[in-house]
């Protein structure tokens, strides 16, 4: 099976995601006129997180310090913000401590002050989200018996945490400052679009509003349509201003990177030997249907690969290994299963559909009734059939399987294949 994990960093890069992020922390590391807010654009599946893992490796090898953030872990508006705060606060605590333990006296004297500060900003931040009755996440940088004493003071905080809520982004940028040695903090926040709206607004709004401050350069990875959506929900929850929406990301975003795609080529060399089935052992028309129906687009690959070889397994269980032209049909089947889910339950009722379609592609008809209807809700369906037909030259695909086929095939796909989740939510890309 193929992981869905993005790759580690720079050495594991299969994909020539290296020249861009080459590219990209250069302009990082020399940057002057810091907090930047970069965003790594790009659809579900296209590689982001991955990509962010090469630069973070290379920016690692120049000593450039980087803390990695997944919003998504976190499910309320109050509860992302903090998350945030504090794993930023921890990781440079912890960072911190094992330089002033390993130091020498002056190092020591010179770094203590800065985790003191550390620490009380941690409480500034607790005490903020304790005050929003909700309970506090320190990322492990706080005691039990400090999260106590926050809770206990909610009504008398004392002037220390009040003067480090009012200078928050002040202290946090001498923090920041001490931590990098006068360069700066890279801070990489993946998968926002995987998040609520209200959860990812409240990333960027708690960017500029505790941490905006700082020698700071912020890399997020979006899809620019759903966070721009998401912004737009914020100004109007009824009726999608897509144009203030964009803008919000404008005034936030500094520099927008549209991560390039993924070379087919580099697909294919690195996935061909993957595909297990015998029969479809350097097939031209498999991947000619996977270039068609998925472009370039990674983790769907993986997912159709994996699919398919459960499905080859799944019916050498019931039979002999299966044929090219039973593999074929069942990657097609698959293919519209993840890409025209709709059209996939289609068939299931109806399996005459396939042939339907097939000959009016042929005889460049317009197609009928529920037919029409079908074709119009599943753009790119009629496309994939035509890749896929026999009476297409320069390739050998197999003829419409029999409706005998089509019951069989779907009945294995329904166990091995599909859209996951997050797909389907984020399927309008």
């Amino acid at each position: 099976m193929l992981s869905d994990n993005p790759i580690a960093g720079p050495e594991a890069d299969r994909y020539g995601f290296g020249t861009h992020a080459k590219i990209l922390c250069d302009a990082i590391s020399a940057a002057d006129d810091l907090p930047l807010t970069i965003g790594v654009f790009g659809p579900w599946g296209m590689g982001k997180s991955s990509f962010m893992k090469v630069c973070e490796g290379l920016l690692k090898a120049h000593d450039v310090r980087t803390v990695w953030f997944n919003p998504w872990k976190y499910d309320q508006k109050d509860e992302i913000w903090h998350a945030l705060i504090q794993t930023v606060l921890a990781e440079i605590a912890h960072e911190l401590e094992k330089r002033r333990q390993s130091g020498e006296e002056t190092l020591r004297d010179r770094l203590t002050p800065a985790l003191d500060t550390v620490r009380k900003l941690s409480r500034a931040a607790a005490w903020l989200l304790a005050r929003r009755a909700a309970g506090p996440l320190t990322a492990g940088l706080l005691a039990p018996e400090d999260i106590d004493a926050v809770q206990t003071a909610l009504t008398a905080p004392g002037m220390d945490t009040y003067l480090h809520v009012n200078r928050f982004e002040q202290d946090f940028r001498d923090v920041v400052d001490t931590y990098t040695d006068g360069g700066r903090l890279v801070l990489f926040i993946d998968d926002l679009d995987r998040c609520t709206p209200d959860a990812a607004i409240t990333v960027l709004d708690s960017l500029k509003l505790f941490l905006g401050d700082g020698s700071c350069v912020f890399v997020l990875a979006m899809d620019h349509q759903i966070v721009a959506e998401a912004a737009a929900k914020r100004f109007d929850n009824e009726h999608t201003d897509g144009v203030r929406g964009r803008q919000y990301l404008e005034k936030l975003i500094h520099f927008p990177f549209h991560l390039p795609g993924v070379p087919f080529e580099a697909l294919h060399r690195n996935l061909h030997d993957r595909v297990t089935a015998l029969a479809l052992t350097g097939s031209r028309e498999l991947w000619e249907l996977i270039e068609v129906a998925f472009a370039a687009n990674p983790r769907r690959v993986r997912r159709f690969v994996n699919g398919l070889n459960h499905a080859a397994l799944t019916l050498h269980q019931h039979s002999d290994a299966p044929g090219r032209e039973r593999l074929l049909h069942a990657g097609t089947l698959l293919a519209f299963q993840i890409k025209h889910p709709d059209f996939f339950t289609a068939l299931q009722n109806d399996p005459g559909v396939w042939a339907r379609f097939d000959e009016a592609e042929f005889a460049k008809s317009e197609l009928g009734g529920g037919d029409a209807e079908l074709a119009r809700n599943n753009p790119g369906a009629r496309r994939l059939i035509a890749a896929v037909s026999s009476r297409r030259t320069g390739f050998d695909f197999p003829p419409p399987p029999t409706p005998a086929v089509i019951r069989l095939l779907t009945e294995v796909l329904t166990v091995s294949g599909g859209a996951a989740p997050d797909e389907v939510m984020t399927r309008g890309e």
